[in-house]
């Protein structure tokens, strides 16, 4: 047998050999992703919570806010003044599911839009309050 012919056959084998893994791949792949389960997206469902806050608060006077949870749940509420200094408060929810939070109103910090963020086991919801100087 002559040298060329040799090589040829070489060739062809090596070929063949390729051709056989490429096949054994696809067939591997396509088995693979059949046996996934179909990938769709998650819809996670919207929380919300029940919150209680005056339509407004004076300056240098006492604001109380809450928000409903189950009992011992962590509540976290953030506190946005129109001055933008934020605040963040913590607290636990009481036995009767309530977190309730309060504090003082300083005049320093402006009046006009606060922003309140509740946050209760991951999820939250913004609301707003008006600061006033007066009635």
């Amino acid at each position: 047998m002559s040298p060329m012919r040799k090589i040829s056959k070489g060739l062809i084998a090596l070929f063949l050999m390729g051709f056989v893994a490429l096949v054994v791949l696809f067939v591997f792949q396509s088995q693979t992703k059949s046996s996934l389960p179909p990938s769709t997206p998650t819809a996670f469902p919207e929380k919300s919570f029940a919150v209680n806050i005056p339509q407004k608060a004076l300056f240098k006077n006492y604001v109380t806010v809450s928000a409903e949870a189950a009992p011992g749940t962590s509540c976290e509420l953030t506190y946005i003044p129109p001055s933008g200094d934020a605040s963040a408060m913590d607290t636990i929810a009481n036995e009767n599911g309530i977190c309730s939070w309060r504090w003082k109103i300083d005049e320093t910090k402006g009046k006009g839009a606060g922003r309140l963020i509740f946050t209760i086991e991951g999820v939250s919801e913004t609301h707003f309050i008006e600061i006033r100087s007066s009635f």
